[in-house]
């Protein structure tokens, strides 16, 4: 009957645990060009971890500790390559994975290869070292997973590692913060998961900590395995729960994404109204030198705001917008009668131009017709 209570209670918590990840890949759009594959996927590992630091400590279940204590000890390693991949491509609006980064996998796939062994090892043997696990939470410095690593070890280098990708994660957001929290509202929201996320690995692994300094040098007072093994826990449903509160996390769209989650699309629009002002009675673009710091001293923002509102809301850069404003203005000018040789031959720096080579090659760029063939168009 306990077996029983246990196994019930074990699936409703796995079902709790796995809700994000089906969430996510139900999504709208795309799902490989969705930045939500990293989250379900994140989500996913998470929850095996939790429901094994559930089964292990504190459900005490022999058969699903079997099952989950050391198979999934290298894909833990993958949490922070995730968390940096879905930063990334939130900002950058691509998921693809490059060449470059195929480093963040190689502490997976160290782990992965040492593991070996106890993948392959028969299910008597991993029964005896969950019972060791039950009866002395010591043995954990004697458990050998692999070749190299035992479970101790592993237990320290996962949590390492993931403070390593959740530092970085935060600076991100500070160095984009015009974008997480400004444009978007998702920066709060990002904040709390890389906290809890941190909290639930950490919280586990400083379980052997305190283990080992009351060994090596009898400090008891972070010797506290159940507290922390809770907070573990609790750490992610909080982190699951504060997921409601930013739907736009959840309904992501893949294709405009980046508006999608702009809630606060009136920002960029009265910015965008600021530009076209500034367009109309101060022409910046006619200075062919003009730099973005200079531009954003004319309009009173910060160059980063600048870059994000080019990138994020126009979908191009400062350079080819005030090269299009350019080309724009030498349409405007041929229009209103400059078609004579010696006009012509003043037009690139009319327009903000440096030289008439850069005219006529952007002028192709962006209209698909040479000057003389624009000018043909206006003559029928």
């Amino acid at each position: 009957m306990l077996f029983l209570f246990q196994s019930i209670f074990v699936m409703t918590l796995f079902t709790s645990f796995m809700t994000p990840s089906i969430i996510f890949l139900k999504s709208r759009g795309t799902l490989f060009a969705n930045p939500n594959i990293y989250l379900a996927i994140l989500f996913f590992i998470s929850g095996i971890y939790c429901l094994t630091v559930y089964s292990m400590s504190l459900g005490h279940s022999l058969l699903f500790t079997v099952l989950l204590y050391g198979n999934f000890s290298s894909i833990y390693f993958l949490i922070g390559p995730l968390v940096y991949f879905y930063l990334r491509s939130l900002r950058t609006g691509s998921t693809q994975l490059k060449a470059k980064d195929l480093w963040h996998f190689i502490p997976f796939i160290l782990v992965f290869f040492d593991t070996i062994p106890y993948y392959i090892s028969p299910y008597a043997y991993k029964v005896e070292v969950v019972r060791q696990v039950f009866s002395d939470w010591t043995s954990m410095f004697r458990i050998r997973l692999g070749f190299v690593f035992n479970a101790a070890q592993l237990y320290v280098l996962r949590p390492l590692l993931l403070s390593f990708y959740t530092i970085w994660g935060i600076n991100y957001l500070k160095r984009n913060q015009v974008y997480f929290f400004k444009a978007t509202n998702l920066g709060k929201w990002l904040l709390l998961f890389l906290s809890f996320q941190w909290l639930v690995f950490v919280g586990m692994s400083s379980v052997f900590f305190g283990v080992w300094l009351e060994n090596t040098v009898g400090f008891t007072w972070l010797n506290h395995p159940s507290a922390i093994k809770y907070l573990s826990l609790v750490a992610y449903m909080v982190m699951v729960c504060t997921l409601y509160f930013f739907p736009q996390v959840i309904y992501l769209n893949a294709d405009r994404f980046k508006r999608i989650l702009n809630p606060q699309e009136a920002y960029w629009w009265k910015m965008d109204q600021a530009m076209n002002d500034c367009y109309i009675f101060d022409k910046p673009f006619l200075n062919p030198n003009l730099t973005l710091d200079q531009f954003g001293e004319l309009v009173q923002k910060d160059s980063r705001e600048l870059r994000d509102f080019f990138e994020l809301y126009l979908f191009t850069n400062f350079t080819d917008e005030m090269n299009r404003l350019r080309v724009q203005f030498a349409k405007k000018l041929i229009k209103q009668g400059c078609l004579q040789k010696a006009c012509l031959q003043n037009l690139y720096s009319d327009s903000g131009f440096a030289c008439s080579d850069d005219l006529e090659y952007l002028f192709t760029e962006f209209e698909g017709l040479s000057i003389k063939e624009f000018i043909s168009t206006l003559k029928k």
